[in-house]
């Protein structure tokens, strides 16, 4: 239409799913349930016992290809995100003679997983700064769970929305105000949105913890 979410929201609706629910639109039927970790972790074991070895993730999207029922890449991306994965395969595994190849090949994974040291992170964290973006432009705002404000942003907002990086901090009022200042002039209107260009997120992306 040519009319953007700002111009709606806030002076005829206060979220993007009142307008369709307005105009008719069933907004639980575009709802996915998540994936299992289960189901992730069985498809990937069997994988790992057909190929004989650690999928990389270009192995993933060609069995993806082939098998519609097999958990996309972003979805595996996911389960590995949340605790050590290759651990997971082998625990998962453990005392089944058929999968013996697939437990040692994640145990020399596992030793890789281990070795690696995290990035240190202040204990002092209070909450995160994330930068969004929607379309052309891009949201910044504070949170203590970037995950969730994402699922609840991009509900209310007509394009499709992505978290493109989050800041830890231990004073997230006074670090969103030293955003929103260095990129107020571009900001768009009294909002949270800016028009911002490639060296401006680099530079938002280059801070882990501020």
């Amino acid at each position: 239409t040519g009319i953007s979410g700002h111009q709606i929201l806030g002076a005829h609706w206060s979220t993007w799913n009142e307008a369709l629910t307005e105009a008719g639109v069933v907004t639980s039927s575009f709802f996915q349930p998540k994936t299992e970790d289960v189901s992730v972790i069985e498809a990937f074991v069997q994988l790992v016992q057909r190929l004989k070895k650690w999928p990389t993730e270009n192995d993933l999207l060609l069995e993806r290809r082939r098998n519609r029922s097999f958990p996309s890449v972003p979805v595996v991306r996911r389960v590995k995100r949340e605790l050590p994965f290759a651990s997971r395969i082998v625990s998962y595994c453990f005392g089944r003679a058929d999968l013996a190849d697939v437990v040692r090949i994640a145990t020399e994974v596992a030793k890789t997983e281990k070795s690696e040291k995290p990035s240190p992170i202040p204990e002092s964290i209070c909450g995160y700064i994330y930068m969004m973006r929607s379309g052309r432009r891009y949201k910044i705002g504070h949170t203590n769970s970037p995950s969730r404000r994402h699922r609840e942003v991009r509900l209310d907002l007509p394009d499709p929305t992505t978290v493109v990086h989050t800041i830890a901090t231990d004073d997230p009022s006074g670090i969103e105000a030293y955003w929103h200042g260095r990129f107020s002039s571009k900001r768009v209107r009294d909002t949270e949105f800016f028009d911002l260009n490639a060296s401006d997120v680099a530079a938002f992306k280059r801070r882990k913890y501020q």
